[in-house]
């Protein structure tokens, strides 16, 4: 008899398994060899013992749990070659603090360097939700406009900050109450790396000086200006 394991329960380990990876091989490496090995890979990960521990898997015979890793395995790996990001599941009460408990101790204000933005014509919608090491989503109380849009309220960083998400999916939660799932594009100051930024928001495509975006069939140009720092 073929085991069925509930697709949000597949997708919940799967994320944990490839994110984890990512905080601390990169994206790139995370994603070429998930693909290489058929999501075999992150069944390698050190830490899905205590990744397995979250859900409740206690009492499974060995043949269900070999079964369980393979479709794991197998979601991860069909996620990718449709290139969807691996979500895991997200929670609508997190939108009140703007942060899940796996990234309440996280510290953002390094990352708080004043930027003027130059081309900026993007429509605000939507509050920030930090879930590293998963990816970060918005939740927005109105239906999103289409295409490219920036971040409205920040505040689960601490501080106010331009960033831009171009959404994978958008789904209505409840009558008043929308979920933006996608990569964020966000200014990077020079004397930062990637992954400064990256362990805050792993599914971020980060830029120093600008970032050429579409919206409505046309490029536009976001030009970076950093403040001066006060000495």
């Amino acid at each position: 008899m073929k085991n069925e394991f509930h697709p949000q329960l597949l997708e919940d380990a799967a994320a944990w398994l490839f994110w984890t990876l990512v905080s601390r091989d990169g994206f790139e490496l995370t994603l070429k060899n998930l693909l290489q090995t058929r999501g075999q890979s992150v069944l390698s990960n050190p830490e899905r013992e205590a990744i397995f521990r979250r859900f409740p898997l206690d009492g499974m015979p060995a043949s269900s749990f070999s079964a369980f890793c393979t479709a794991v395995a197998e979601h991860a790996y069909a996620r990718a070659v449709r290139e969807e990001n691996l979500t895991g599941m997200i929670y609508s009460e997190d939108r009140l603090s703007g942060r899940t408990s796996s990234a309440a101790g996280i510290s953002a204000s390094h990352l708080n360097l004043p930027v003027t933005i130059d081309g900026d014509r993007f429509p605000r919608c939507g509050s920030l939700c930090l879930r590293a090491p998963l990816p970060a989503v918005a939740f927005a109380d109105s239906l999103p406009p289409e295409g490219i849009l920036r971040i409205a309220d920040t505040r689960a960083l601490g501080f106010s900050m331009p960033l831009w998400l171009s959404p994978q999916t958008v789904s209505q939660v409840d009558s008043r109450l929308w979920l933006i799932t996608g990569i964020f594009y966000i200014p990077q100051h020079p004397e930062l790396t990637d992954r400064a930024w990256k362990e805050v928001i792993p599914n971020a495509v980060c830029a120093r000086e600008r970032i050429v975006m579409e919206k409505d069939g046309e490029a536009v140009s976001l030009d970076f200006h950093w403040h001066s720092r006060a000495h």
